[in-house]
């Protein structure tokens, strides 16, 4: 189970003016920032019998059936479930640790599989009308153990029957060779309101390039093959990626399934990223080849998360997992013959997200993990020293 940064939790909690009371948790609770795009406004109302309890939320905005719903907090997915025109319809729980968790109901669409890792603001379905209902929203329950407890979001509890703005806006780490010098340097995309932003360090000044929007997933990787990388997105909902020449063009590329993760590399050796993804319900990697056929590799659990690099120096671009329950890196190189070499890295906390890069320049890609807590990144050296880097905002 994953726990991000934890907050205390009352006492006991009032249910709508007093009806009912929740006695306080023995472990701190998951810190939750609200199922939606940073910055959208939603009214969460409840009602006295409300099922299963008047402490779950009913969240509405106009124009809402098909808005994106994301995890409110960091954790593991633990059911996606289709009820069709009963109860909860279309619905997902995600699983915080500590015997926290909390429930998406009444969806239009649903873009996880049980067992999947989710990081805070990761884009989990769509807003929809499935189930026992009379209009489209979204359903959603804040829960310790079987209870339903009060909504808390960003360290304060909701006010039932207001409309509130979504602060669900965290960076994302990535790395890269922004500057073309042989060394790879750290950034973040932050999923903030509007376009979403790249921070990338070692410019003078640092860069910020506006790329995509709040519920993309980042990628980077030499598109022009001028050696230097260059940003992407995949939207969210659409099987779509962009790409960012440097130049400023982008190119777009459809490739994969809802479901996947992506994922970019020179799969070839030809000093030209190409796109591909990680697909958690089969546990293996589908590369994109720049002929238009597709390499399979097995690696990982639902829970992973995927990587790339090219752990070998061999100028090809590997994948690898990270898997945060137990802090390690799982690492795949093929040697001449095909013969797949895997190798694994202790590195980390269950707290943290993994990135990748060729920190020291020597042609191998060495990994790191970054700490959404203290926006730190820990940059593992061949040598095997830690570079520690402060960069992007912590959650």
């Amino acid at each position: 189970m994953l726990v991000r940064r934890t907050t205390p939790v009352l006492a006991a909690v009032a249910v709508l003016g007093g009806l009912l009371t929740v006695p306080a948790a023995a472990v701190a609770a998951p810190d939750q920032e609200m199922p939606f795009t940073c910055a959208e406004q939603w009214t969460g109302s409840s009602r006295a019998r409300h099922s299963p309890s008047s402490l779950a939320l009913d969240f509405n905005r106009p124009s809402d059936l098909g808005r994106i719903v994301l995890s409110s907090a960091s954790g593991t997915v633990a059911r996606v479930e289709d009820a069709g025109s009963r109860s909860y319809g279309k619905w997902i729980t995600v699983d915080h640790g500590g015997g926290y968790a909390t429930l998406y109901a009444h969806l239009k669409a649903q873009w996880v599989v049980p067992g999947q890792f989710v990081d805070r603001g990761t884009p989990i379905g769509r807003v929809g009308d499935s189930g026992n209902v009379t209009g489209a929203h979204l359903h959603y329950e804040q829960k310790l153990g079987r209870s339903v407890i009060r909504a808390v979001f960003g360290r304060s509890a909701f006010p039932y029957g207001s409309t509130v703005a979504s602060a669900n806006c965290p960076d994302v780490p990535v790395g890269g060779d922004w500057n073309g010098d042989g060394k790879e340097e750290i950034g973040t995309f932050r999923r903030g309101p509007g376009l979403a932003t790249f921070s990338l360090q070692g410019l003078d000044p640092a860069a910020v390039v506006r790329l995509g929007n709040a519920t993309d997933w980042p990628l980077v990787g030499d598109w022009d093959g001028d050696g230097t990388t260059d940003t992407g997105v995949r939207r969210a909902g659409i099987p779509l990626f962009v790409l960012r020449k440097a130049d400023g063009t982008l190119t777009r590329v459809r490739y994969g399934l809802l479901k996947d993760r992506p994922v970019a590399g020179d799969w070839d050796g030809d000093g030209v990223a190409e796109v591909g993804v990680w697909r958690p319900s089969r546990t293996h990697f589908r590369l994109r080849r720049p002929d238009g056929t597709t390499q399979v590799i097995r690696l990982g659990s639902a829970g992973s998360q995927p990587v790339t690099g090219d752990w070998d120096g061999d100028g090809t671009t590997d994948v690898g997992v990270f898997d945060a329950a137990l802090a390690r890196f799982t690492l795949s190189s093929t040697v001449p013959g095909g013969t797949p070499v895997v190798s694994t890295v202790t590195m980390g906390s269950t707290t943290d997200l993994p990135v990748t890069g060729d920190w020291n320049g020597d042609g191998v890609t060495d990994v790191g993990t970054w700490n959404p807590m203290t926006a730190t990144f820990s940059l593992r050296l061949r040598e095997g020293h830690v570079r520690t880097v402060a960069f992007g905002l912590p959650r």
